[in-house]
């Protein structure tokens, strides 16, 4: 495997792992009827966590791409990452 692919991998991973503990342990404590607001808290970080791990993903891609100069995939991995913020963006508004 590639230094890219594990990079992304490890991302990938991490952003996975740390979203499902949140969103688990928020889950239990509010069916547990316990602390509703720090709950809230952590089943929404989770579920922002889970929705930022492909975003994540891409800017490792880019940072990936610069060091190997890849001028053409970091110009097409950037367009994405715009892309991306564009639609949180028209989310919001």
């Amino acid at each position: 495997m590639t230094r890219l692919e594990l990079a992304i991998g490890a991302v990938l991973r991490l952003g996975t792992v740390v979203s499902s503990v949140l969103l688990a342990i928020g889950l239990v404590m509010a069916l547990a009827g316990s602390r509703g607001d720090l709950a809230g808290l952590l089943l929404d970080m989770g579920l922002v966590i889970l929705l930022a791990t492909p975003a994540a993903r891409v800017v490792v891609s880019v940072i990936a791409y610069v060091r190997e100069r890849d001028w053409t995939f970091v110009v097409l991995t950037v367009v994405v990452l715009v892309a991306l913020g564009a639609s949180v963006v028209a989310a919001y508004l």
